[in-house]
């Protein structure tokens, strides 16, 4: 997904919701996987986006040991603020000593005191804005089916390679794709037809 998504673009994107059987939204978490936008407000802490705008509640929030915002990890979920377009990266607990080194606020974080992410500039003005967020490990199943419900914006060449790549069982567990509401032919070749037109699209996953 475009990191850079305008919000005129945003508007012209086509709703698409697959409605599947519960065994296939985990499917598509590979998407999440790869980068999704939301959109939201921002010029506001990271602890802040995560609580309003992904659902992230207290229990969730300690399963979330590495915290990377625009390529840099955060220790301080509180201080650290996203500006409009910014990237953010969660990871649940990484094995090894790079996983402890990584991990937010943890014994070994002093090693990485060079690249740990810092305010710097001016004040982020708050507003509506767009922050491109990946899941990794854990946190794809934690996070995954609440942010698909609610919807995220996926470029239209990862939702086409998505879909090409499904096999016949997964049509066969989609009871439904519906485009701005109304109900779309099924099938790999038709739903990329839709969305060859557009650089983006507006996904959900409902049950």
């Amino acid at each position: 997904m475009d990191p850079d998504l305008k919000a005129s673009e945003s508007e012209n994107a086509p709703r698409i919701c697959f409605v599947v059987e519960g065994a296939l939204v985990s499917g598509f978490f590979l998407l999440l996987q790869r980068g999704v936008t939301i959109g939201g407000h921002v010029g506001c802490s990271v602890n802040a986006f995560l609580s309003k705008e992904v659902g992230v509640g207290p229990d969730t929030l300690e399963k979330i040991q590495s915290v990377f915002l625009d390529g840099s990890p955060v220790d301080d979920l509180d201080s650290a603020i996203l500006k409009d377009k910014a990237t953010l990266a969660l990871s649940a607990a990484m094995p090894g000593l790079v996983g402890a080194t990584l991990r937010r606020g943890g014994a070994y974080s002093s090693f990485r005191s060079t690249i740990t992410y810092h305010e710097t500039g001016p004040a982020q003005v708050s507003g509506e804005g767009f922050v491109h967020v990946k899941l990794f490990n854990l946190l794809m199943a934690e996070l995954g089916p609440g942010l698909l419900r609610k919807g995220v914006y996926v470029s239209s060449s990862d939702l086409a390679e998505f879909v090409s790549g499904q096999p016949a069982d997964f049509w066969k567990g989609c009871k439904q794709v519906l485009v701005n509401g109304k109900p779309a032919v099924k099938g790999a070749t038709e739903v990329n037809e839709l969305i060859s037109r557009y650089k983006q699209v507006f996904l959900s996953v409902a049950e």
